[in-house]
């Protein structure tokens, strides 16, 4: 079985769905990439029926806190359950080297003294470089440098079970400089932050994100064949889903999802 389970798809500290993160699921192994801004990463984990003892592997895009903070959370309950022998085994970090300063720094500051231990014996790092290529939970993973202009940000794409390609593009838009990296992708996973209508208002572009248009534009020209569209604003949730994919058609002949917190996307 190879899925996503949408764990949040919100923008910045948004109120009513939580920030964008996710798992890929191969089998019975999960890849878990980025962790939202909090607490609430538990509880949607315990939703979709992910066992904290299942998640080894953490994929960190960049150090935004609403793509980090919930690292903390997560930590503190994996060395909870090492201390009741319910999770075994290391717990592996890719991300880029300014993130292990920063979660060491809090950790030092704040976690009790045996789980600090902890950290420093069971969790390991995995330094993030482009192109570098990674084996993660059964994959085959090519890193992406997706040239940021606010900080080191990196996405990723790999070859699923049924060789279909599936490419990760963090939360900025897609660079002409991994054009010929998402070129005919199965799966593109994107930002858009809200519609082209609202870009005056939200002024996405100004933040280094994208309207629906925009990304629904690129998918078109690369071939791209599915398209997920989240990391979005939460002012008009309730109808995000019709909004979002009736315009992302104007633009991409593809299969649009816009998907809810919790909800799952067959790979």
């Amino acid at each position: 079985m190879e899925k996503i389970n949408v764990l949040g798809t919100g923008a910045g500290i948004t109120v009513e769905c939580y920030s964008t993160c996710f798992t890929i699921q191969n089998d019975d192994k999960y890849l878990l990439v980025d962790t939202g801004s909090g607490n609430q990463l538990l509880n949607n984990l315990e939703i979709s029926k992910i066992g904290i003892d299942k998640i080894h592997d953490l994929f960190i895009s960049h150090k935004h806190i609403d793509h980090l903070l919930g690292i903390f959370t997560l930590l503190r309950k994996i060395f909870q359950n090492m201390s009741r022998n319910q999770y075994e085994g290391e717990f592996n970090i890719y991300c880029d080297k300014e993130i292990k300063k920063i979660v060491d720094t809090f950790i030092a500051s704040t976690f009790h003294e045996n789980h600090e231990q902890q950290y420093k014996e069971y969790v390991k790092y995995i330094f993030l470089e482009n192109n570098q290529k990674l084996n993660i939970i059964g994959y085959n993973v090519e890193v992406l440098d997706l040239y940021s202009t606010e900080c080191k940000q990196y996405g990723f794409k790999t070859c699923l079970n049924n060789e279909k390609e599936l490419v990760f593009l963090g939360d900025v838009p897609c660079s002409r400089n991994i054009y010929d990296k998402v070129r005919n992708a199965t799966w593109m996973l994107h930002e858009a932050m809200c519609l082209e209508e609202e870009e005056q208002i939200i002024k996405a572009r100004e933040k280094n994100h994208s309207t629906v248009k925009d990304v629904a534009e690129v998918a078109e020209n690369l071939n791209v064949k599915n398209l997920v569209l989240w990391h979005t604003w939460d002012n008009n949730i309730k109808q995000r889903k019709e909004l979002y994919t009736n315009e992302a058609k104007k633009y991409f002949n593809g299969n649009v999802y816009v998907p809810n917190d919790l909800e799952e996307i067959e790979l």
